[in-house]
């Protein structure tokens, strides 16, 4: 018997069937799902933006009320659930303005449920793989297919940015091999954003290893492999781990480099300090204000005060130089 209940589907970005090449409008939809667990392999794509897609997303049929529930939560972690036939949760994916160069700032959350037949996601922002993953839906014929098309666009999506933070990291370690200035903003910059896309990958992939051991049986006769894309975002995570190792590897490079420098400068002015310290000693000792100071009353006294203050630089520098904190360069080139 229909159910007559269900809500007008409000919300809807595109409703496609996956057994034949055919677009469904909001009307087609809720005549569907009307009539319970639909018939036909479905891709329902939802905005949730959209207040009044909540209530049609809490009654479609034919999938538990966890699944429906993820549809419609605000988590902003990863996380995936199954019981029975149905899977649902929620993944990190890229915005759509990132399609070309995905940038982990500009990352949001994709909502899914699938079971038998039907795949619903819903996202509050524009995101890349969906709009990837729909324009290649001629090639799929089933919901667990889609879904597979899905998340290989939203692993392809991590790889671009791997990608694009491994030639950051590469220009960065080129210099600091080269004795080339590299500014600490820019390393931090490379560093925050490897961290950003490793605590979005992180949960992704601890997730689906889990799922991958408990997928519903259905799942990869349909099409969809879960084994194999927790081999993917495990090999995802090895590499941005990889990442954040270089760019830990750089910092501490950059900072053992910026401590040289510093210990040079330090050195440099202690060495200064050393040597303009017995002129000053002479200094004050012919400039106190007693009786019986020698030089006072002879003609060229000051002459011999200042041959006292050079004297006693003179004997600093010899000093230092024989300690070894002051090299003396040898004339001639070295060949």
């Amino acid at each position: 018997m229909p159910d007559t209940s269900l809500p007008p589907c409000h919300g809807l970005l595109w409703a496609r069937r996956l057994d034949r090449p055919e677009i469904l409008d909001e009307a087609a939809v809720t005549a569907i799902l009307s009539r319970g667990v639909p018939p036909m392999e479905l891709w329902l794509h939802f905005d949730l933006r959209d207040l009044r897609a909540h209530r049609f997303l809490q009654a479609l049929p034919g999938l538990p009320p966890q699944a429906r529930a993820a549809l419609d939560e605000r988590a902003e972690m990863a996380h995936l659930d199954t019981e029975g036939r149905a899977l649902w949760g929620t993944l990190p994916d890229f915005h759509y303005e990132a399609l070309e160069t995905p940038d982990p700032l500009q990352m949001g959350i994709l909502h899914v449920a699938l079971a038998p037949g039907l795949l619903v996601t819903a996202r509050r922002h524009p995101l890349r793989a969906p709009q990837l993953a729909g324009e290649e839906h001629v090639s799929a014929e089933t919901a667990a297919q889609q879904w597979d098309i899905m998340l290989r666009a939203i692993l392809d999506g991590i790889a671009r940015a791997a990608a694009a933070l491994s030639q950051r990291l590469d220009g960065i370690e080129d210099r600091l091999l080269q004795d080339r200035p590299v500014g600490r903003t820019e390393l931090a910059r490379a560093r925050r954003d490897v961290l950003l896309l490793h605590r979005r990958v992180e949960p992704a992939a601890g997730i689906y290893e889990e799922i991958a051991e408990a997928a519903p049986a259905w799942l990869a006769p349909a099409g969809h492999d879960a084994e194999r894309a927790a081999a993917r975002f495990a090999s995802a995570l090895r590499t941005i781990a990889s990442l954040r190792e270089r760019g830990r590897i750089a910092q501490d490079d950059l900072a053992a480099r910026t401590a040289e420098g510093t210990n040079q400068r330090l050195m440099v002015l202690s060495v200064l300090t050393a040597i303009l310290l017995p002129p000053t000693l002479v200094t004050g000792f012919f400039g106190m204000n007693t009786t019986d100071l020698p030089g006072t009353s002879d003609p060229g006294g000051s002459w011999w005060a200042i041959a006292a203050m050079l004297g006693a630089a003179l004997l600093a520098v010899l000093v230092l130089t024989g300690l070894g904190f002051i090299r003396l360069r040898r004339g001639g080139a070295r060949r």
